[in-house]
């Protein structure tokens, strides 16, 4: 029997096995890493798009509240206007009995003493006028303090969204890359969709003073002070000369107010306000014995102006014979002054702060609800900047499909085609939307004067920016040209991943 000789057939065909086997590794191994560094960088996107959500709903409450503050001050500062007012119209009718006894000869022996009343009521007047008008002042800089901090909430909320280095995604970027050769290679991308999403949402500048406004009138004694009488304990000295004389008081208020507005007699509107006002109407009558009848009508006003106005008055009418008709000296540059405005602004007193987009009540921009884009960014070409194969089971190498084109392919995945298709950064997007939705009240259009914004993620097309069948450019505007051409060449042939 005779042996063949071995000829190593089989060594080759080993050779060629552990070639194919090696790169079926190395393949899966490729793939896996791309898979879970595309994970990372979603679950990344998706945290910074929930925390922003989250982040946006939070300040949406604070305004909220500080909204409600801020009604509650303006609701004070009418209170004090209105006391101002009245007590000046009351100032007023004791000026009208004045010149009632002053000209009645059975009475003008108790002019000596009605003046020395009325001296003591006035000096107390005057007294109690300017802590009225530094309570006023206060209270509107306490006002204009809640709408700063809503200012400086926003701002700072802005910076969180739109992936800039104080953006959520960048910090959560940073913490994923911890540990990482790569550490700069994961970068958060700009998302000037959030911050468009926030300015559109907070651009009804319209609704904000029209609301606050219309919130401090109803109390009674700001808006509509008819019918009121002054009892004997507004006046006791006083009152108590004229019951000795037999003398009948009758005070009796017309009508009277507070309100803001460029001229007096509630005009212009609220928001647009020049200056705060309060006036008072009243029908006065004094009779003493052996006398006829005195009437006479009482009236009464405050303006009040900012620091950079010295228009500010405080006039009363009938007016005594040692009284002015209003503020005088320090006292008109003082007294009845509230805080100080942009001296690039026209004068005004009306406290500002946010306001929600009401006008917009279309529900395929979901009610002007807020979607927040996470965009999160990872670029491959910081890996092969030196030149070396960062990873060994990433074969490195290229060809050319066409003679005209030097590398039609490139392993690295760094082009696609053409070398000028750059594909070297992966990208993920996540979308966050704060939402608002009171428990019972389904109806309730979303708002910022009550505290119930919720957040929660959403598909990136879910209003019509979003959505590229309907034209948005929401997405492609955020990944750009190269990634939304790709998205959009998906979506026509029939991808539904984002939808």
């Amino acid at each position: 029997m005779i042996r063949s000789r071995p000829r190593g057939q089989t060594l080759v065909l080993f050779c060629l096995s552990m070639l194919l086997v090696t790169l079926m590794v190395t393949l899966t191994l490729s793939f896996a890493m791309r898979v879970r560094e595309k994970m990372e960088a979603q679950h990344v996107a998706d945290l910074a798009a929930y925390s922003s959500a989250v982040a946006t709903a939070r300040t949406f409450n604070s305004i909220a509240l500080m909204r409600r503050a801020q009604t509650a001050h303006l609701v004070a500062m009418s209170g004090v206007e209105s006391l101002i007012s009245w007590t000046s119209v009351i100032r007023a009718g004791m000026s009208g009995t004045a010149m009632a006894a002053a000209g009645c000869g059975p009475a003008a022996a108790l002019v000596v003493d009605l003046d020395e009343q009325l001296d003591e009521i006035f000096d107390k007047w005057h007294e109690l006028d300017a802590a009225a008008g530094v309570q006023a002042y206060n209270i509107q800089r306490l006002g204009g303090f809640l709408s700063g901090m809503q200012g400086d909430m926003y701002e700072r909320l802005v910076e969180s969204v739109n992936g800039g280095p104080n953006s959520f995604a960048q910090q959560f970027a940073v913490m994923a890359s911890q540990g990482s050769p790569w550490p700069d290679e994961l970068q958060a991308g700009p998302t000037p969709v959030s911050e468009g999403e926030l300015v559109h949402a907070t651009s009804d500048g319209t609704s904000f003073g029209l609301d606050m406004a219309m919130a401090t009138r109803g109390h009674e004694f700001i808006t509509r002070r008819q019918g009121m009488t002054l009892g004997t304990s507004s006046a006791r000295g006083a009152m108590a000369v004229l019951a000795r004389a037999g003398a009948t008081f009758n005070f009796t208020s017309t009508g009277g107010s507070a309100y803001w507005g460029s001229e007096k007699g509630h005009g212009g509107r609220a928001d647009q306000a020049d200056f705060t006002w309060a006036e008072d109407h009243a029908q006065v009558q004094v009779t003493f014995p052996g006398c006829a009848p005195f009437m006479v009508t009482a009236d009464a006003y405050v303006k009040s102006t900012d620091m950079l106005d010295g228009t500010d008055e405080h006039w009363w009418n009938p007016q005594g014979p040692r009284l002015g008709d209003q503020d005088v000296g320090l006292e008109k540059q003082f007294r009845h002054t509230l805080g100080m405005v942009d001296p690039e602004d026209q004068p005004s007193t009306f406290i500002g702060g946010m306001t929600y987009n009401t006008s917009d009540d279309s529900e395929e921009n979901n009610w002007a609800q807020p979607k927040l884009f996470a965009l999160v960014q990872r670029d491959y070409k910081k890996r092969y900047a030196s030149g070396s194969t960062p990873d060994p089971w990433t074969l490195n190498f290229n060809f050319s499909f066409r003679p005209s084109v030097a590398n039609d392919f490139d392993n690295r995945g760094l082009s696609a085609g053409d070398t000028s298709a750059d594909i070297s950064v992966q990208q993920a997007l996540g979308t966050g939307l704060a939402y608002y939705h009171r428990r019972g009240f389904w109806r309730e259009p979303p708002n910022l004067w009550n505290p119930f914004w919720r957040a929660t993620l959403v598909a990136a097309d879910v209003d019509n920016g979003g959505d590229m069948r309907r034209g948005g450019n929401d997405v492609p505007s955020t990944v750009g040209p190269v990634a939304g051409a790709a998205l959009k060449a998906l979506i026509d042939a029939g991808y539904k991943g984002v939808h």
